[in-house]
């Protein structure tokens, strides 16, 4: 992970136990297969473990299901946007509308605000808790190009930086802290000139469940599996994937898993099919949508893991298959921080390249399965740096600091070791 925030001795006025009321802000925290919204209902769990006041200010579950995390303590009413609704529910994805007076009560009562989008209800909730005097911390969870994607203006730089800019005006600079979930987050975030700070720290995943070794699935044989976990979408790429298996030497014995949902669904579906059609794979590809269980079986049985996402702030889908044993290939570029979690050069490809793709995948197909699963074995415990509960006790200290206040320590990145810190 990150050596980082040596906060030392809590500030006066907070002690290291005593107990914070901390709202957090979100649109629709009930969603499922959405990594911001799993998250955001992880990091609230834990923190009420810990003893904390946890209360949420969002849209109620469109379908009743909780999540296990219980209703929103302050409900706002959903806002359906003309034109662009049916995108956003094909996303798994909804907004609330802003209501002034929940808003008033949740800030009545907050020691500190937790906002888990930069979205208009954050704006919002940002511009009244800086004029009430309750400190507030944002995660920067997407990239403008993650929304911008869905319209193919993804490639519009103009667009793109005119997004940050707002979300830095109207969220960012209304807030003390800014969480960096990943190294590439920090390096595109701090030429903006943020006027606070910020800090790298991951969001974590659970580590509990994860196998031992020798409980591997997986053996010598002529079809080798192919897992990619991700929604469905644009920016996340799996057209990558179908497209590189024309490339690759070995596309007759792969099985390729595609596990998601999302609007590209049907787009990818005429692609496996003419690679079916016109020789290129035998098996079919295999569409599912998995849970956490049967995702984890599914990692544990696959020979590579592909992660094709150009676009992706830190990628902890790919984290949670990686941690089970598997042997990633992940996409590197400007605007996805996968490849963090590579351990060789021979795990990475160039995000979009075809051929690119289809080497790496053909190199670990050819070096045999004996050597993939002393690869594999090196993925068991990558995730142990990535500890959710380790994550949101650090959490819990800029929480602490921006409620009591003092110096907020910063440090440049370790250029030589990628050690990262928090920064001005």
């Amino acid at each position: 992970m990150f050596s980082w925030l040596h906060l030392g001795v809590a500030p006066l006025g907070v002690g290291s136990s005593a107990q914070l009321k901390i709202l957090f802000v979100i649109n629709d925290l009930y969603t499922r297969g959405n990594g911001l919204a799993e998250s955001a209902r992880r990091t609230i769990m834990l923190l009420r473990e810990r003893g904390h006041d946890v209360r949420v200010l969002s849209a109620p579950p469109s379908r009743g299901d909780d999540c296990g995390v219980g209703v929103p303590d302050y409900p706002l009413p959903h806002l359906r946007i003309p034109l662009v609704a049916p995108l956003i529910a094909s996303q798994g994805y909804a907004f609330a509308r802003s209501d002034r007076r929940q808003i008033d009560r949740a800030l009545d009562w907050a020691d500190v605000v937790h906002l888990e989008e930069p979205f208009m209800l954050q704006a919002v909730v940002a511009r009244r808790a800086r004029a009430r005097g309750v400190p507030a911390l944002a995660t920067y969870h997407i990239h403008p190009e993650n929304l911008t994607a869905s319209v193919y203006l993804d490639r519009c730089a103009v667009l793109n930086r005119f997004i940050l800019e707002v979300w830095k005006r109207f969220i960012f600079n209304r807030c003390g802290a800014l969480q960096c979930p990943s190294g590439s987050v920090w390096h595109r975030l701090v030429p903006l000139g943020l006027a606070v700070p910020l800090f790298v720290l991951s969001n974590g995943v659970p580590l509990d469940g994860v196998i031992d070794e020798g409980g591997d699935e997986r053996g010598g044989r002529p079809v080798v599996r192919l897992l990619s976990v991700g929604r469905f979408s644009r920016e996340k790429d799996q057209a990558t994937i179908l497209r590189a298996l024309r490339y690759s030497s070995h596309a007759r014995s792969i099985e390729l898993t595609l596990a998601g949902r999302g609007p590209t669904e049907r787009r990818l579906r005429k692609l496996s099919d003419r690679l079916v059609r016109d020789g290129v794979i035998e098996h079919p590809v295999c569409f599912a949508f998995m849970g956490p269980a049967e995702m984890a079986q599914a990692s544990r049985g696959a020979d590579l893991y592909v992660h094709a996402a150009r676009i992706e702030v830190e990628g902890l889908g790919a984290l949670e298959a990686l941690r089970h044993g598997v042997v990633p290939v992940l996409a590197r570029g400007p605007l996805t921080a996968t490849s963090q979690f590579a351990l060789s050069e021979e795990s990475v490809f160039e995000a979009g390249d075809l051929r690119s793709l289809a080497r790496t995948i053909d190199g670990w197909v050819d070096r045999g399965s004996e050597d993939r699963l002393i690869e594999a074995a090196r993925y068991w415990r990558v995730g142990a740096q990535y500890d959710i509960r380790s994550c949101v006790g650090e959490l819990e200290r800029v929480y602490r600091w921006l409620v009591a206040g003092g110096e907020f320590p910063g440090q440049e990145p370790d250029s030589i070791g990628g050690i990262y810190s928090v920064a001005r």
